[in-house]
């Protein structure tokens, strides 16, 4: 694993993993999960350590069992920007993977989480021995597609303060446990932390989220701030 200071753990049964059903391989046949349970090899990252980095070759597939990841890209203006934030059940580096390409991201650990490492020559094996993983695997990336698309035209169409105030409701709709700092929601919205403290503030006046608890953002307006974002289009 790229993240040198992990702390691995002995790997538990693929059987007790409680998103196994949900996982995009593992889903498939119990063949599957109990070939990958001899060999998948499951390590802890603490917040903020990173996974892989941008620019490396794969080396295998990594799929997480708990915790929160994001894909992170950094611009060759050196600018930090979040593409996508992954939870239990989800796959990691597979579009590098079977492109033969370096990874086009950074995957960083943005809570806890166990991550489980499959080596490529068993990935590939899987999708010799059962087809219907590979349509899995299909079916993901042209789910990954849409949401890159749509999420790119839609930073193209709405300006710095439409873009924080989706952010704001999608990250509080799907992580509901977790406190985002201002800089990620910047490199999540694609502006800049200092955008993002000003248009909080705005936010706050108008009475759509509180932030008097610290770090903490609470959406007490959810309603109003929807119909700020529908009347600006």
């Amino acid at each position: 694993m790229s993240g040198s200071d992990c702390n691995n753990k002995p790997a538990s049964s693929c059987e007790n993993c409680g998103h196994r059903l949900n996982n995009v391989i593992c889903s498939t046949a119990p063949e599957v999960w109990k070939l990958l349970d001899q060999v998948k090899q499951k390590s802890v990252f603490k917040p903020h350590q990173v996974i892989f980095y941008q620019d490396n070759e794969p080396l295998g597939l990594y799929t997480i069992s708990t915790g929160l990841v994001k894909l992170e890209v950094t611009s060759e203006q050196g600018q930090n920007h979040t593409l996508r934030y992954l939870g239990p059940g989800t796959a990691l580096g597979y579009r590098s993977l079977f492109s033969h390409e370096k990874y086009h991201a950074t995957a960083i650990a943005v809570e806890k989480s166990e991550i489980c490492f499959i080596p490529k020559n068993t990935v590939m094996d899987v999708f010799h021995q059962f087809p219907e993983a590979a349509i899995k695997i299909l079916e993901a990336l042209s789910k990954d597609l849409r949401i890159a698309d749509s999420k790119w035209t839609n930073q193209m169409d709405k300006d710095a303060s439409e873009r924080i105030a989706e952010a704001l409701l999608f990250l509080q709709e799907n992580f509901t446990h977790q406190n985002w700092t201002r800089k990620e929601i910047a490199e999540w919205a694609g502006t800049t932390p200092e955008t993002v403290i000003r248009t909080l503030a705005q936010f706050e006046k108008e009475g759509f989220i509180d932030q008097s608890q610290g770090r903490s953002i609470k959406l007490i307006n959810k309603a109003k701030l929807i119909e700020k974002l529908q009347y600006s289009y």
